[in-house]
């Protein structure tokens, strides 16, 4: 977990790192409002874009004896005084600051409203949330600051977890958020298929460019292929890579298993080939000179079109993907500039298969 922070005693400032820089600038003690800025020299990194999460701890001074240990302070009304940005997402642990890429400053001013008399005070700052790693010895890896803390949708159930591990088979509910003693609010993740494959290089998380949507991956229990999978504006899960099932292989073409429509195999229990429309409405964004654009993730490498042979054209640059609905697949290409359509495949009976589910 990336963390920034700075350390206020008695307006002392403490520089924090090359990413983050948070500055103090006064206290007023008879309304224990706190005010800093915050700024950053680059892109916070994945998965929230832009974004900062920030929290204070605090401690009483009695006249000259400062408290043993710091305690998390309750902050009520964070509020843009000056500079860059926008605070969002307000608890009474802390809150974003958003702001787009590099941030020149982000004043704000906030009550500890669990302080009282003379205190110092600490505010740190993450762009990384708490996670979660399935481990293969039937347990949890969470990453972060403990203790961790799972709920459940709609706080039906909830669980403390003191450590950084914690077996399967104890948590007895469907986690929706994963939070930490920053109060960071963290998906557990939004992907709920049985099928749901993690380990250290495959995390559900979200993606840090494009619409910094959430990617996860599945096996397909046929095989044991792994997909990366990624999720729609519609909250629909889509392939981000091309179905590659031995079963009824026709061809591969650039890389890309290739099927015949009228013999088509089936997609990863619980996933569908889609309809034609749905292939349009899915994929909006025009072509470039190496992939389909995607600002979802699930781009496609150009294919060209795709008999026995694989053919491929001087001409046409093209894409030919399978639909449920269609006797034949759906075709898209480019001539003089880059556009999208659809039509019938005029060259094989070819074509990629990205399958598709609504959860």
């Amino acid at each position: 977990m990336k963390k920034i922070f700075f350390l206020l005693a008695m307006l002392a400032s403490v520089a924090a790192n090359a990413t983050v820089k948070v500055t103090p600038l006064s206290t007023d003690y008879s309304t224990n409002k706190v005010t800093f800025k915050v700024e950053w020299t680059n892109t916070p990194s994945a998965p929230y874009n832009n974004r900062v999460w920030v929290w204070i701890d605090f401690y009483p001074v009695t006249g000259a004896t400062p408290a043993n240990s710091f305690s998390a302070a309750t902050i009520s009304n964070p509020t843009r005084t000056g500079g860059n940005g926008t605070v969002t997402n307000a608890t009474e642990r802390g809150f974003f600051i958003e702001y787009a890429a590099i941030n020149a400053g982000t004043t704000v001013t906030a009550t500890l409203s669990n302080a009282s008399g003379k205190f110092n005070w600490c505010a740190y700052g993450s762009d990384y949330p708490p996670n979660v790693l399935a481990n293969t010895n039937s347990s949890y890896t969470l990453a972060g600051t403990l203790p961790f803390k799972l709920i459940a949708s709609n706080s039906a159930a909830s669980l403390t977890v003191p450590g950084t591990t914690i077996a399967t088979s104890a948590v007895t509910f469907a986690p929706a958020t994963i939070t930490d003693a920053t109060g960071y609010p963290g998906l557990w993740c939004p992907y709920t298929g049985s099928d749901l494959y993690m380990d250290i290089s495959h995390r559900c998380m979200q993606r840090q460019s494009g619409a910094q949507n959430w990617e996860a991956y599945i096996k397909d229990n046929r095989d044991d292929q792994i997909y990366r999978i990624t999720q729609f504006s519609d909250d629909s899960w889509w392939f981000a890579d091309d179905l590659a099932i031995a079963s009824k292989l026709y061809c591969t073409c650039n890389g890309s298993p290739n099927y015949k429509s009228n013999d088509k195999p089936t997609c990863p229990t619980g996933w569908i080939i889609p309809t034609r429309q749905q292939v349009n409405d899915r994929y909006t964004i025009a072509f470039n000179t190496n992939n389909w654009n995607d600002p979802f993730g699930a781009s496609i490498t150009q294919a060209y079109w795709c008999n026995p042979n694989c053919h491929k054209s001087s001409t046409y640059n093209e894409i030919s993907m399978l639909v449920s609905d269609f006797n034949s697949c759906v075709h898209y290409w480019y001539n003089s500039s880059w556009h999208c359509t659809s039509e019938n495949c005029n060259y094989g009976d070819g074509g990629l298969i990205r399958c598709f589910r609504q959860l």
